[in-house]
């Protein structure tokens, strides 16, 4: 699973660069295709400035880094002999997927991300995300905090994302509050998943038309439509970063057909968090992380290995 804006932070995956060849290996592979188009290095942006407390949200920063983590990531599960057996994106996590899976090359794929950065900072007006840990049943309960908000992720039962523009984010999360509702501002500055990024659409497009588009490999099934995808095009990778996503439904649907070992190549865990919630108390599936913000990677990898070695035996 790989997971998309608002699960990156500076520093991610620190550890497992200066102390894992074959993932630094892979970083600065990507970082020798990132450089050139972000006129900097990714690597020094992510371990040789700010700190870990820090928002990370610069949005030609972001999306390569994501990429580059995840794949890199990837590379590390091979190494350990792991092999998926399908892949799942959550939002920009879709175009991760398509690299992985081969439909989209790894230059390619960063020439997307980095190229859909530039236009969308340029083009499209500023906004935030919210995530909120309640049903979404509140929003008809209290519909004037909600009014101007979109709904751009569904994650679990309990836990929902909406987008707006900054100051009715603010005035929602300041009403929230004083209800008792826990949220949490995400390091997203943009409103995708919303009609916000409409004027950006045929830009956008531009952008995938000139991809070389192969083939799906490994499977890929889409936390967008809740199904395995056949094909990927430009309608769809347009789809990816404008509709909203319903991760809950897409994972109950994946646990209707099998169990499964769910694993989070994503750098926060978050993807995981959220199937432990969806999965009922007698599955037989179960979720997993590489790594997290606390920055024990190396531990993390090693749980992980672990807990696969446990379930495969």
């Amino acid at each position: 699973m790989f997971s998309g804006q608002g699960s990156q932070y500076y520093q991610m995956g620190k550890e497992l660069y200066e102390n894992h060849p074959q993932f630094r290996y892979w970083m600065d592979h990507c970082d020798e295709l990132v450089s050139p188009l972000i006129q900097t290095s990714l690597i020094d942006v992510l371990y040789r400035g700010a700190g870990k407390s820090e928002s990370f949200d610069r949005l030609l920063y972001t999306n390569p880094a994501l990429l580059c983590i995840e794949y890199s990531l990837v590379k590390v599960l091979k190494e350990m002999g792991i092999q998926p057996d399908f892949l799942m994106g959550y939002s920009l996590g879709e175009i991760t997927a398509s690299v992985v899976s081969g439909v989209i090359s790894l230059d390619e794929g960063i020439q997307l991300v980095v190229g859909m950065s530039r236009h969308v900072e340029e083009k499209v007006q500023s906004a935030e995300m919210l995530a909120i840990m309640e049903s979404k049943i509140i929003m008809t309960e209290f519909p004037d905090l909600f009014r101007h908000c979109w709904v751009t992720g569904t994650n679990f039962q309990k836990n929902f994302v909406v987008c707006g523009l900054s100051n009715t984010i603010k005035d929602l999360e300041e009403g929230l509050n004083k209800k008792d509702i826990l949220s949490q501002i995400l390091p997203v500055k943009y409103g995708f998943h919303t009609e916000l990024i409409d004027p950006y659409e045929e830009e956008y497009k531009q952008l995938v038309r000139k991809l070389n588009l192969l083939p799906i490999g490994i499977p890929i099934i889409s936390s967008l439509k809740t199904e395995i995808i056949q094909e990927f095009n430009e309608d769809y990778l347009w789809e990816v970063i404008r509709l909203p996503v319903n991760f809950e439904k897409t994972i109950d649907w994946i646990l209707q057909k099998d169990d499964y070992i769910f694993i989070d190549v994503g750098p926060s865990g978050s993807l995981a968090t959220f199937v432990k919630y969806i999965l009922p108390t007698n599955s037989g599936s179960i979720a997993l992380q590489m790594i997290n913000q606390f920055g024990k990677d190396l531990n993390s990898i090693e749980k992980l290995r672990s807990s696969l070695f446990v379930n495969a035996s």
